[in-house]
């Protein structure tokens, strides 16, 4: 039997394994989340290799027996190799990667166009604007956000100069008679309309949207507390503080 598979897939992770080798996480519409073994890839010149963030079609041999994959080959579609130029890029695609990683199966095709789709048009002047729009869609995706219209606690409708609250045990914006965190971590009504209108429209036209440097760092920084709160395990490029040098 073939043990050959063939897939598209983009590398969100590469770690060195024992001396020699690597191993390359990917993120594939097909596969979901794949780790596969590439043998010699820190030695030898002639071992098959794919950096961070290049995205490709990969030849994996699957080995039942041991229960793991190797790589056997790829077909190049974009390296993506400017991503690591830039500091901000750079810290963009590891805190997409980082949620990519959270991925459990069920949403792996719509993960891998998103991913992808953002890191095409990520560079150093738009990186904040890539990143909001990433996080609430991503948040979307796994289902834990709100409409921004009604309240996902009482059901109320919003009112449009309302300064939403958030729901700690829900881990979403919720109306200020809800607010269970004494309003330390608050939407105001321009940043709830930017983020409810964004999600009414495609990411390509959202991302046209017009704001100020001032209001993208301040929802950048939202949306990070916000990461905080919803997701089960600690962000490592969260953790190293490299956010709040950047802004």
């Amino acid at each position: 039997m073939d043990r050959n598979e063939s897939a598209p897939a983009i590398v969100i992770q590469s770690e060195k394994r024992k001396d020699y080798d690597r191993i390359l996480t990917l993120l594939s519409p097909v596969w979901g989340i794949r780790r596969v073994i590439v043998y010699g890839a820190r030695k030898s010149q002639k071992a098959v290799k794919a950096s961070l963030y290049t995205e490709a079609t990969f030849v994996v041999y699957t080995n039942p027996e041991r229960n793991n994959h190797t790589l056997v080959d790829l077909t190049t579609i974009t390296d993506h190799s400017e991503i690591m130029t830039s500091l901000e890029s750079s810290f963009s695609a590891s805190l997409m990667s980082e949620l990519a990683l959270l991925e459990k199966g069920e949403e792996k095709k719509e993960l891998y166009e998103l991913f992808t789709s953002f890191l095409d048009i990520l560079n150093e002047e738009n990186w904040k604007r890539v990143l909001i729009q990433y996080i609430i869609r991503y948040l979307v995706l796994v289902g834990i956000w709100s409409d921004l219209e009604y309240c996902p606690v009482c059901s109320r409708a919003y009112k449009e100069k309302d300064i939403l609250g958030f729901s700690s045990s829900l881990a979403v914006p919720c109306c200020p008679n809800c607010d269970s965190m004494s309003s330390e971590l608050i939407l105001p009504p321009n940043a709830r309309a930017y983020l409810r209108d964004s999600l009414r429209t495609e990411k390509e036209k959202a991302m046209g949207f017009i704001i100020s440097e001032n209001m993208a760092q301040r929802l950048l920084r939202y949306l990070v507390r916000t990461l905080n709160y919803s997701i089960p395990v600690p962000l490592k490029c969260l953790k190293s503080g490299l956010l709040n040098s950047l802004q």
